[in-house]
């Protein structure tokens, strides 16, 4: 609460030293310079930046103008090349479908003569003379058979052909003919056979994609074709120059007879195409024939440019930042992707920009003069009081800054004020450092909240009884944090109809906040889950019109403990008190019963005298025992009252369980009791006194009787059972009766405490057994466990017998 209320105070501190008066007064004149320095400047700026714009755009829109006449110059420029390779390959054509069909001329004499075999690759012409190369073809002939006239014919016909288009278009490099089905190569210009092919039956040219496109199986439609490879069947064959290379399939009626070619270099076609940019040439799959640039053009865009061929032809588009104008190849497969950069094009035009930009320039210029004057007389100094003013409210020492005559007043008024209320902070701190401390050093959990329960104060003690630290209980809803989930509810109305309260005594809670302070004894919640007792007064205070509510709590598990521990003590003296009045009691009755027995036991002594061997003899014995059993339990009654120690000797308890079984047996009979044993036949002896165990089981076997015997009908059923863990021996007496509530379970061991008719039991039976069983060291209780819903008593015993115990010697 004292660390919130610090911060409170410091804000309005700091508000009350700020110089309203000045601030407004330099932040007035400071908005009404900048807006007429911007009036003035920002319709000039506007018109040399709407001017510069105009002009920039008609200078872009003449750029874009410029790549699409420039893209159909060299659309032009290419389908120049292409038309003339084109009606190169129609001549050729022509010219060699004629002569199949035309009779043939006689050849000149040469071409025979110079004609010569080779094993590899058939007859050739590489010993024709050098002086008429150049104006003749290579004629390669893989057949065993040399070339006849005609053949030699179509050679030289061929020659004079392809010389007069080469010599016509200096940017042919190769003109050929492939003849089928006999294979045979006519190549112009000449060049040495190994250069022309290099396998046998010309198969690199059979079997290049060349031929194969020529066949009818490709080409069915007859049509000439174009192809691209990097292969040039010439001196530069090493190089990776591309190759356009056109061709055209040769029939004779519906019957092919081989292909016409020609190629023409890449570098023509990429010397048509020079120029500003970048351009690529791409077939009908998008897939780039040739590019001025590295790597392929983007799928994106090479789809946009076919889009733009079929719609817009020849229009410069916006594609990715560039502009792109597409163009189509007269009658080849391929399209030509004119490309330039957006940042290119207004590069190209950014100097004529330049007046614009150096206007604009000049009046940013004057505008930034004109407030660096208006912060050097007006701006800076009221920073230096602005400055001054938050320096002093964080460091008393800070120092004065020297101003004009005009500014300096105002820090004297800063100064003035901060040291008028230092005295008065000064004064606050140690009243609330005083509370602080006697907060903390609280015995009792104190905890301030807001209206609406939200935490605001969380001492230390508070901190040790709840198990949450301050830091992270500040702010969080109360209720969440001690008050147990069953309660919250009514927590939440209780203060809800506070507030109401005290908003109708709104006059009374400043005279008398603690008049409705009360103790409360409560539940509270602490972090681990756990609840404690608690003992709460809460208190009620309004601070700056807000309402706040303190609980000042104490723990009461101690005192509730000592409580208990005080009842405890109480409840075992009254106890035992009962039983030092049931000793007494005990000791009259023994003493009392000691003389009658003396007579049974000699009248019992006298008729087995007289009985023996006769009918009556067991009779007489069994009379006997039983007296001198009931002299046993008297003196275990007087021993018991007398506290003598227990005589321990070996007892085996399946012995005893038979022998109290003999005991009653009749009377099991007569009441119709079933009797079932489960003795463990394993059971080692213990040490103990036989006679009051024995009495022990023989009262919860009567016990038993006498609970089925008040029952109407039905199967009676008591069940004897014994057993053995590593450390102890047990035995359980269960019978199906009625069963004893969960109620008495505790209480039925208590001294004279019964569950009998008035006559038929005194209530020390079950007292007498538990204080034998505690006597050997061991436990009587009253288990859940039995098989058939009634009672079921359980008795167990430490193998080794009372810890404070020792068994006689023997002999």
């Amino acid at each position: 609460m004292n660390e919130s209320a610090s911060r409170q105070q410091a804000a309005a501190v700091r508000q009350a030293l700020s110089p309203d008066l000045p601030a407004s007064t330099a932040e007035r004149l400071l908005r009404r310079y900048r807006r007429m320095l911007w009036l003035l400047a920002t319709p000039l700026l506007a018109l040399v930046l709407l001017l510069g714009a105009w002009h920039g755009w008609t200078a872009y829109r003449n750029a874009v103008a410029a790549l699409e006449s420039e893209a159909l110059l060299q659309q032009a420029r290419v389908q120049g090349l292409t038309r003339e390779l084109s009606q190169h390959v129609n001549e050729m054509r022509r010219q060699v479908e004629r002569g199949l069909l035309l009779p043939a001329r006689e050849p000149d004499p040469l071409l025979a003569q110079s004609l010569q075999q080779d094993a590899r690759k058939g007859y050739h012409l590489d010993t024709l003379p050098q002086l008429v190369r150049p104006g003749l073809a290579q004629l390669i002939w893989p057949q065993a058979q040399a070339p006849d006239a005609a053949s030699l014919w179509r050679l030289q016909s061929l020659a004079e052909l392809t010389e007069a288009a080469h010599t016509r278009n200096p940017l042919l490099t190769a003109s050929y003919v492939l003849t089928w089905p006999a294979p045979a190569l006519l190549h112009y210009p000449w060049l040495p056979s190994d250069q022309l092919s290099r396998t046998p039956g010309l198969s690199d040219w059979y079997g290049s994609p060349l031929f194969r496109a020529a066949q009818p199986e490709r080409n069915g439609a007859q049509k000439p074709f174009w192809l691209v490879s990097r292969v040039e069947h010439g001196p530069d064959s090493a190089s990776d120059e591309r190759i356009l290379a056109h061709a055209a399939p040769v029939y004779v009626g519906e019957q092919f007879r081989g292909l016409v070619g020609a190629e023409i270099r890449g570098s023509a076609v990429a010397k048509a195409l020079a120029g500003k940019g970048l351009w690529w040439l791409i077939d009908d799959s998008n897939a780039t024939v040739m590019s001025s640039a590295s790597g392929r053009m983007p799928p994106l865009t090479a789809a946009a440019a076919r889009l733009a061929v079929e719609q817009t032809p020849g229009q410069a588009l916006r594609l990715n930042g560039q502009r792109v104008v597409a163009l189509q190849l007269g009658d080849t497969p391929w399209t030509l992707l004119r490309m330039r950069s957006e940042s290119e094009l207004l590069g190209d035009i950014s100097a004529e920009l330049l007046p614009f930009e150096a206007i604009a320039l000049a009046l940013l210029t004057v505008l930034l003069l004109s407030q660096a004057l208006l912060k050097q007389r007006v701006i800076d100094p009221a920073l230096s009081v602005m400055q001054y003013l938050y320096d002093r409210s964080r460091d008393e020492a800070a120092r004065e800054p020297q101003l004009n005559d005009r500014w300096q007043p105002w820090i004297n008024v800063v100064s003035a004020t901060f040291a008028a209320q230092r005295e008065a902070r000064e004064r606050e701190r140690r009243s609330e450092a005083h509370k602080a401390a006697i907060v903390d050093h609280a015995l009792a959990a104190i905890v301030t909240t807001t209206a609406d329960g939200h935490v605001i104060e969380w001492n230390p003690a508070a901190e040790r009884m709840f198990g949450r630290r301050r830091a992270d209980v500040l702010g969080q809803d109360v209720a969440e944090l001690i008050i147990p989930v069953r309660l919250r509810d009514a927590h939440r109305l209780g203060m809800a109809a506070a507030e109401a309260r005290r908003h109708r005594q709104a006059g009374a809670l400043e005279s008398a906040p603690d008049r409705e302070a009360q103790r409360r004894e409560l539940m509270a919640l602490r972090a681990d889950g756990s609840e404690l007792p608690v003992e709460m007064v809460l208190s009620h205070s309004e601070l700056a019109g807000q309402l706040h509510f303190t609980a000042f709590i104490v723990d009461l598990t101690e005192r509730r403990r000592a409580d208990a521990e005080l009842d405890r003590h109480r409840e075992a003296l009254r106890q035992s008190e009962k039983l030092g009045a049931m000793g007494g009691l005990l000791a009259n009755v023994a003493h009392e019963l000691n003389n009658p027995l003396a007579i049974v036991l000699g009248r019992a002594a006298l008729l087995e005298g007289k009985a023996a061997d006769g009918p009556l003899a067991a009779d007489a014995a069994r009379i006997r025992e039983a007296a001198e059993r009931c002299g046993r339990i008297v003196r275990t009654f007087l021993d018991m009252a007398r506290s003598k120690p227990l005589q321990l000797r070996p007892v085996q308890l399946n012995e005893l369980a038979r022998a109290a079984l003999d005991l009653l047996a009749h009377g099991l009979r007569t009441d119709a009791i079933e009797l079932r044993l489960q003795l463990d036949p394993s059971l080692p002896p213990l040490p103990g006194d036989a006679d009051r165990l024995g009495q022990l089981l023989l009262n919860l076997l009567v016990n038993a009787q006498q609970a089925l015997s008040r029952q109407d009908g039905g199967l009676r059923l008591i069940g004897l059972s014994t057993g053995q863990t590593d450390t102890e021996l047990w035995l359980r007496v269960e019978d199906n009766g009625a069963g004893i509530s969960s109620a008495m379970r505790e209480a039925v061991f208590e001294p004279f405490f019964t569950t009998k008719k008035e006559g038929e039991g005194t209530g020390l039976g079950l007292a007498l057994c538990r204080s034998v069983a505690q006597e050997h060291g061991g436990s009587l209780s009253l288990v859940d466990d039995g098989q058939w819903g009634g009672a079921c008593f359980e008795l167990r015993l430490p193998r080794r017998g009372p810890p404070d115990a020792a068994m006689p010697a023997k002999g």
